[in-house]
This record gives C-alpha cells, sequence and structure tokens, in this order.
C-alpha cells in the first residue's frame, strides 16, 4: 500500500484550508453602524482609529488613566486615581482618595486628596487644598500645593 500519495493529497487540502480568505482585499472590518466593510487591499496595512482615551478605566471608585498622552478633566468624587500613563495631563475637581503616579512626564492636578504616591519619572501631582500624606519614592517627581483644579 503506498501512503505517499494519500498524506500529499490530505497536506494539500489542509493547506487549502488553511488559506482560504487569505487573497488580498478578503479583510473584513467593522464599518460605522456595525456593518461589515471590505478592509486593506494588497499592500496596505491595517488601520487601526481608537479613541485615544479607549483603554482608560472610570469607575465608581477608581479612575485609572493608561493611554499615553491622556487628557482627562473632570469631578474626583472620592475615588482613587491611578495614572500609569506616560505624557497625561489630568485635571480632576474636588477630593480624591489616594492619588498615584507612576508614568512619566505626567501633570495631575486634583483639588485635594488623601494621600499622594509617586514612583514614576517626571511627574508633576498638585493639589489646592489640604495636607495629604505624599510618599515620593520616583525620579525628578514633584508635588505641591497650587495647580488648577477646584477643590
Amino acid at each position: 500500500m503506498r501512503v505517499g500519495p494519500l498524506v500529499t493529497a490530505i497536506g494539500a487540502v489542509l493547506l487549502a484550508l488553511a488559506l482560504v480568505g487569505c487573497e488580498p482585499g478578503s479583510f473584513l472590518s467593522e464599518g460605522e453602524g456595525g456593518e461589515r466593510t471590505g478592509g486593506h487591499g494588497a499592500g496596505e496595512a491595517p488601520r487601526q482609529e481608537q479613541d485615544p482615551v479607549e483603554h482608560n478605566v472610570v469607575e465608581d471608585d477608581a479612575l485609572i488613566v493608561v493611554d499615553d498622552g491622556s487628557q482627562v478633566d473632570g469631578e474626583c468624587e472620592g475615588r482613587k486615581v491611578v495614572v500609569t500613563a506616560d505624557d497625561a495631563q489630568v485635571v480632576l475637581d474636588g477630593t480624591c482618595g489616594m492619588v498615584r503616579a507612576t508614568g512619566r512626564g505626567s501633570t495631575v492636578e486634583v483639588g485635594s486628596a488623601d494621600k499622594i504616591v509617586l514612583v514614576g519619572v517626571d511627574n508633576t501631582v498638585s493639589y489646592g487644598t489640604g495636607d495629604p500624606e505624599v510618599v515620593n519614592r520616583g525620579r525628578d517627581t514633584t508635588v505641591h500645593r497650587g495647580g488648577s483644579a477646584a477643590g
């Protein structure tokens, strides 16, 4: 019994199944309104258009800024604030719980905070009122009273 041609035929079928839909122009992406549209063609790279703050997390008890270059303005409402993004600009009016800056080159302004923790590089945190506990383990980081956030 000769299995060589049988193995070759099975391999060809598996290869064909694996390549179905891989020809240029067959990529489908979701367009506006949820409809499926044709994607990139031959020689074009797929484009990713994202909201610049798509990955930031806003919950009842925490605000987590992760997208580099984010600009966040709003009310703190007693939440914990964590800024892991680089080059973020965060201005939060009102009272915050703990404020932590772990990214690089970010500016965080809060009305007031219970505690401020810096462990990133080149970050600045300012608070409008109060006397927060400050833990500064960062490099070239500063904490000071002031800023534009309302207490």
